[in-house]
């Protein structure tokens, strides 16, 4: 029987250091920016997107269109059904159906715009769960959170393809 934990892929040395470096970097950064200013510069789904984008760079998901715009364009979907929920006094009782509605537009979306990118389901999904209402958050900590994570990205896969066959 075959090891089900074996890796699909034989990864060199050099590109482990460079992936675990730059998503340590990645997500570092947002957490002290987060901390010191206090203010919010990371979000669960980030987790998430750093897989993509620092270990499964030249997946189709982790597009820097698909990463920067599922994000957004989940997030606004999800804003919008929450204030309006919110704003018809039925958020409480129905956050059920806002969570279901918001990931359900979320993907719809992203399909529409062929922006598919997994992590931002999750980012539909907070908005939700958190009954964020702010137009804010699109830019903090969305947008300015995946332009950080996007340009160690950038940095991390220059470097790698220095060590690439």
């Amino acid at each position: 029987m075959e090891n089900p934990f074996r890796p699909s892929e034989k990864y060199k040395p050099q590109i482990v250091i460079i992936t675990a470096l730059f998503s340590f970097i990645g997500i570092a950064f947002l957490g002290f920016v987060d901390m010191h200013l206090h203010n919010q510069y990371i979000v669960a789904s980030f987790g998430s997107t750093a897989v993509l984008i620092y270990a499964a760079p030249k997946a189709p998901f982790s597009k820097p269109k698909n990463v920067f715009f599922s994000h957004l364009f989940s997030a606004l979907v999800s804003l919008i059904i929450v204030w309006v929920f919110d704003a018809a006094g039925l958020f409480a009782d129905l956050k059920w159906i806002v969570c279901g509605l918001c990931v359900m537009t979320a993907i719809l979306v992203m399909m529409f715009t062929g922006t598919l990118h997994p992590p931002a389901g999750a980012t539909a999904l907070t908005v939700a769960i958190s009954h964020i209402t702010e137009i804010s958050f699109l830019v903090f900590p969305l947008a300015i959170g995946l332009l950080v994570m996007m340009a160690v990205a950038y940095g991390a896969n220059v470097l790698k393809e220095r060590y690439s066959d």
